[in-house]
């Protein structure tokens, strides 16, 4: 239902000027890919200015906010609604902007709570219990012992083993002795020595058997405790698992998305048997959507930025804007924007309309192209066109997969594709030795301290926010980089960069996070802040020729 935009606290009204100087946009925002609209900009600007006057600033806990532009369809009165990404703030962050009203989650915590308070309980109740039972029981201390005990008694038995040995030696020589006193007619000493040294045998071997009876009473008598603690512990864990299953569908039930026909889905609907990721459903855009349609307002535009210090592992920059992380929120947004037009989705639109690139070395079994940015090595999912699909036709008789090694869109510089299958295998061979010598340069938006250095941080790739690295010590595949500076001009740092391992995003990353150089490559849209174009290049390369195997090298200066 249209109401008064004045009547909800989550909005802000935009200055007049703002309202009457630039045109309202036409289509909504494409969520994952975007310029701001003017407007829309000028609202991020006034939430900027609130936090700020809040105390939060880039020394704060850092966190993603967003604002929607939005405009009553009956009064035309234009405004904004503000949102922060996750559940609920920090503590800290709470506490400074109390003032803020965001609108509210989508989640419904207060009937989630009231609907599932029995099974809550006995969640509680059974972390509790297995604390309990792991703490009471020592069990830790009690597997420790059992595996001690099954130790000692490899080792005494091994021991008396050994003592038998010894002893069954000496046996052997007095039964020689035996048999010597027995030759000499002193069969009744004879005998009885040969008794004597059997019934010794015997006894060993009840003792060993004896031995062997005692260590697996008291290895079984303790495996008896250990098993019925873990059985007890692995009866409370399975009724935990099972409950906690039960209320993550619950928890997904409660949260709630309506699209501007008022069409309401929960979470579990909308994923459809698919796994949550960690934060789906808290995202900033879902929540602005949920309370424009719920109060008649009309979304026009979005705008999401980063405001605070950056996370560890993920690469954010203070003031910076980012997209709506596809991977939390298709699904949500998809039945949100549901008869809204957007703008058109740049993703899908070629980039390498109009451009060539030019071909700086051929012969029979390899071709080198200098690769212009914003052009793709191989075929994309939505964009067929691509140095391989150029090469291809270019080379019809080909044989073989042409491409070795790939440069990411928005990088330039060279490139190596093989004609032959067997050329291809030999390179490839070279590629994975690291023998290739490859030296990329880059324009860092910033300046740096020191002449040249190595980073190594390792990374994987971001699975709540593909196709973005991040860095994770824990699971990343190692990736080491070592680099020299150039030069400084204008606040900004020209460097070369030397990757001695090939992971995706390596040296974007690398110069990005705090931990490698801490200044992005200028124009970087994924780490850094989004410019004319990614100041990246593949300047030199140099490899052994396949066929001559003599050392080839190519170099081409970069444009900036």
């Amino acid at each position: 239902m249209s109401a008064n935009l004045a009547q909800y606290t989550p909005l802000r009204t935009l200055n007049q000027t703002a309202n009457h100087a630039l045109s309202l946009p036409e289509r909504f925002t494409f969520p994952y890919y975007y310029t701001p609209h003017p407007v829309c900009e000028l609202a991020m600007q006034q939430l900027q200015q609130s936090l700020l006057d809040c105390g939060v600033n880039e020394t704060s806990q850092g966190n993603l906010y967003a604002v929607l532009l939005v405009q009553d369809p009956t009064t035309q009165e234009l405004g904004y609604l503000s949102a922060f990404s996750g559940l609920q703030l920090d503590p800290s962050l709470a506490s400074q902007l109390n003032n803020i009203n965001f609108v509210p989650p989508a989640f419904d915590s207060e009937q989630f709570q009231s609907h599932n308070s029995a099974n809550l309980a006995r969640q509680s109740q059974l972390a509790d219990d297995i604390k309990k039972l792991q703490q009471s029981h020592n069990l830790d201390a009690l597997v420790a012992e059992l595996e001690e005990l099954t130790v000692e008694s490899a080792q005494a038995i091994e021991a008396f083993q050994l003592a038998m040995t010894a002893n069954k030696a000496q046996r052997n020589e007095l039964r020689e002795q035996a048999n010597q006193e027995k030759a000499l007619g002193n069969l009744e000493s004879a005998a009885n020595l040969l008794k004597q040294l059997g019934n010794q045998s015997s006894q060993e071997k009840r003792d060993l058997k004896a031995l062997r009876i005692e260590w697996k009473q008291k290895i079984a008598e303790r495996q008896l405790q250990v098993d019925a603690i873990e059985s007890e512990l692995k009866s409370r864990k399975q009724e935990y698992q099972a409950i906690s299953a039960e209320l993550e569908a619950q928890r997904l039930f409660h949260y709630r998305f309506i699209n501007q026909a008022l069409e309401s889905k929960n979470l579990l609907e909308l994923l459809d048997g698919k796994d949550a990721l960690e934060g789906s459903g808290d995202c900033c855009l879902p929540k602005l959507l949920n309370f424009a349609f719920e109060h008649g307002f009309k979304p026009l535009a979005l705008s999401e930025f980063w405001w605070g210090l950056p996370p560890t592992d993920i690469i954010r920059q203070h003031a910076n804007l980012y997209p709506v992380c596809q991977s939390k929120s298709f699904e949500v947004l998809d039945h949100q924007l549901s008869g809204i037009e957007l703008e058109d989705n740049p993703l899908i639109v070629n980039p390498a309309v109009g451009k060539s690139f030019d071909i700086v070395y051929e012969d029979e079994e390899i071709v080198v192209v200098n690769k212009p940015e914003e052009f793709l090595s191989v075929p994309g999912k939505f964009i067929e066109d691509s140095v391989y699909t150029r090469i291809k036709a270019r080379y019809p008789d080909a044989t073989g997969p042409l491409i070795i090694h790939r440069l990411d869109m928005s990088t330039s510089g060279l490139l190596i594709l093989t004609l032959t299958a067997e050329s291809n295998k030999h390179i490839q061979k070279q590629f994975i030795d690291r023998t290739v010598e490859k030296r990329y340069t880059a324009l860092l938006d910033g300046e740096i301290h020191g002449e040249s250095g190595d980073i190594s941080l390792p990374l994987r790739g971001d699975i709540a926010d593909r196709p973005r690295q991040l860095v994770c010590r824990e699971h990343g595949r190692n990736a080491e980089t070592h680099w020299e500076m150039v030069n400084t001009n204008n606040g900004k740092t020209k460097v070369h960069l030397y990757p001695k391992t090939g992971r995706t995003h390596q040296l974007r990353v690398h110069c990005a996070h705090p931990s490698g150089l801490g200044v992005p490559i200028r124009g970087d849209d994924l780490y850094g802040y989004k410019r004319e174009r990614l100041h990246l290049h593949a300047g030199y390369l140099k490899l052994i020729h396949p066929t001559t195997g003599k050392w080839i090298e190519f170099e081409v200066p970069s444009e900036f």
